[in-house]
């Protein structure tokens, strides 16, 4: 099934407009729903929901474009079972890195988050052009790098989003789950 998917730079432009639009209502119910002091408590839910949203992620990905994308240029290990341990462990690291960075800056942490995690996929998707060179790949074909590398930025925050979100739920539901279980005094008679 080689070269079956055919993108252009008006796909990539396109989505990027539409990443944008969701990104923003993500952002706005983010800033709405997590707090500064709250960010900081969800941290291990961040670490955890990353390695796993990135996990599922990689294994979907590279499972439905292998052929026509990624065994270019991972190695074929990275296709059958290297993509089981290198996604989870890329999003985890990524998270302890975005926390780490992120306690060092002043005001609210979101807005220096999200920056870092444009700033990372700008890289990323930098390199795989210039070092991977996925430009050469066929579905990519008369691509611009640009639009590629535009369309990274709110793809990522829309993925970061989702997992903040995720921590932020399994915090929620686990305070309330040892609210409900918590043993309470006996009366005293």
């Amino acid at each position: 099934m080689q070269g079956s998917i055919q993108l252009t730079s008006e796909i990539f432009w396109e989505s990027t407009a539409v990443a944008v639009l969701i990104d923003a209502v993500l952002i706005f119910i983010i800033l709405r729903l997590i707090h500064p002091e709250r960010f900081f408590q969800i941290r291990s839910q961040v670490i955890v929901s990353a390695g796993v949203f990135w996990g599922i992620l990689g294994v979907l990905v590279v499972r439905l474009f292998w052929d026509d994308y990624y065994r270019y240029f991972y190695p074929g290990w990275m296709g059958s079972w290297g993509i089981f341990i290198f996604g989870p462990s890329i999003g985890m690291v990524l998270a302890i890195v975005f926390y780490w960075i992120v306690s060092w800056f002043r005001g609210h942490p979101i807005p220096a988050f999200f920056t870092l995690v444009g700033i990372e996929a700008f890289l990323e998707h930098l390199m795989g052009i210039y070092s991977f060179r996925i430009m050469d790949i066929p579905s990519f074909q008369g691509v611009s790098p640009l639009s590629v590398l535009v369309f990274s930025v709110p793809e990522y925050i829309f993925y970061w989003s989702v997992i903040l979100l995720a921590a932020f739920l399994v915090q929620r539901a686990s305070s309330r789950i040892r609210r409900r279980t918590a043993i309470k005094p006996a009366p005293m008679t």
